[in-house]
């Protein structure tokens, strides 16, 4: 034999030939396709050969398996050990995939995801089946996790986090046993990366404080790709809360609703919460928030371009003991009515008719338009909650933006109301325009009184306006 086989296939039988002088060698049988794998009759009848004999080992594989052992190679595979908490934890199998839930404590998750080599870093491998990059402690979410993390109230951890999810080849454990070491194979985090992160990094800041933290667990046994797979997609892909979803069943916001109720309106503290009744009786608390916002507290720019700050750091600012729904719905009908004629222009572009091209900033700026309306009444003294009075004061406030975009179109050849209405000095430059127009007993008046709440936004509305809305 030696003299028929080349060498490379002769150094291979001698391998062979030395292992069946082993006590019970096994054998693992591979059939490889170019395509596809074996059909699965076919599959059927080898197992059925060879079902007698205990040490064979089939594996069938395809051009697709065959990259994915490729790519499984490049992939460093982490083995872990997690100290679970105490006996709180239930485990059930299902076929090919077996699972445990149980408590652990953060500084055991930090531990997984800590770089071997540098323990100031996060091990990036452990989440190369997650979905999503961490999105640093920045994020609103990530920041409270933080947050809770280090506060005092830290033992409520593991009643307001969803917890982490990981899948692995295998793990095993001693039942029965008080705080079992569960030992994992081939180990990845695919959900909770934000999870693990924001508690990394409190750890990087107060390791100690981290000790009274738990943090949900479940890890899922499976060498299925498939559903490794599914299981990262489903438990990321699950409908978002969002932050008004949040603060919808606050006590202001069932106080608001109530309060429109008795005035014939119904307040959607959830979107599309009262769809079937008519829009004009509709008040969207969103809508409403972003009007106020600009309105009342002068952050037309906020208004325009992050609407999502209604309902996170400025809802305490929009949404508190003071407002009323004479504000809110004052606010948002000025709005509506500015709105019209962005729509009314809108229109005529679509249907190609001649437009006044000198009204195009209202697309992008009406916002201001209503931050204009606000500031017309303050200097003239007339009270901003005063729907009839206020209303009056649109058409000016509309001319005093127009002439602004004008000279400032003049002056900057690059020139965009989308950049232009972002600027958070776009609104001082109404201001001007506001007071260079106003009767002039007036102006020095309303010039030392007056301190915006633009320049602090989480200041709250003015108890002559609280007063006046009421």
């Amino acid at each position: 034999m030696e003299q028929t086989c080349n060498p490379i296939l002769w150094a291979k039988v001698q391998e062979i030939w030395s292992a069946l002088e082993r006590p019970d060698p096994t054998f693992h049988v591979h059939f490889c396709g170019n395509t596809k794998p074996m059909v699965s009759t076919q599959q059927d009848r080898v197992r059925e050969s060879l079902e007698d004999y205990n040490s064979f080992e089939v594996h069938h594989h395809s051009l697709d398996s065959i990259v994915q052992m490729f790519l499984e190679r490049k992939k460093p595979k982490i083995d872990a050990e997690l100290r679970a908490v105490d006996k709180n934890y239930f485990e059930r199998s299902d076929g090919n995939i077996r699972g445990i839930i149980c408590t652990f404590e953060a500084n055991e998750i930090v531990k997984l995801i800590t770089d071997p080599e540098d323990e100031g870093k996060v091990r990036h491998d452990a989440f190369n089946d997650n979905v999503r990059v961490y999105l640093t402690k920045r994020n609103a979410v990530n920041k409270k996790i933080y947050e809770t993390a280090l506060s005092d109230e830290s033992s409520e951890f593991w009643y307001l986090n969803n917890g982490i999810t990981m899948t692995c080849d295998s793990f095993s454990y001693i039942p029965g046993r008080r705080s079992p070491k569960i030992s994992l194979t081939n180990v990845q985090i695919v959900n909770g990366g934000q999870t693990s992160n924001a508690l990394f990094e409190a750890h990087l800041n107060d390791p100690d404080k981290l000790e009274n933290v738990l943090v949900l667990g479940r890890i899922y046994e499976t060498r299925n790709r498939d559903i490794t797979s599914k299981i990262a997609e489903a438990t990321n892909s699950q409908t978002p809360i969002n932050t008004r979803d949040l603060h919808s069943n606050d006590d202001i916001q069932k106080k608001l609703e109530e309060s429109f109720r008795d005035l014939g309106l119904f307040y959607e503290r959830k979107a599309r919460q009262h769809s079937k009744e008519p829009k004009n009786k509709r008040i969207d608390a969103l809508s409403a928030g972003q009007s106020h916002l600009a309105y009342s507290h002068g952050l037309p720019e906020v208004a325009k371009k992050d609407r999502a700050r209604v309902f996170r750091d400025l809802y305490g600012t929009i949404f508190n003991n003071e407002v009323t729904p004479q504000q809110l719905l004052v606010s948002l009908r000025i709005y509506d009515e500015i709105q019209i004629r962005k729509r009314t222009l809108q229109k005529k572009i679509r249907n190609k008719e001649k437009v006044d091209a000198s009204l195009l900033f209202l697309i992008d700026g009406g916002y201001h338009v209503l931050f204009a309306v606000h500031e017309l009444c303050e200097v003239r003294g007339i009270d901003p909650y005063d729907l009839a009075e206020a209303r009056k004061f649109i058409p000016a406030a509309t001319d005093i933006v127009k002439t602004l975009v004008k000279d400032e179109m003049a002056d900057d050849e690059t020139f965009t109301t989308n950049r232009f209405f972002k600027d958070l000095k776009t609104k001082t430059k109404i201001q001007r325009l506001v007071l260079a127009e106003a009767p002039k007993k007036k102006v020095a008046k309303k010039t030392r009184a007056r301190t915006r709440p633009s320049e602090n936004p989480r200041s709250s509305l003015k108890n002559s306006a609280s007063e006046s809305g009421r």
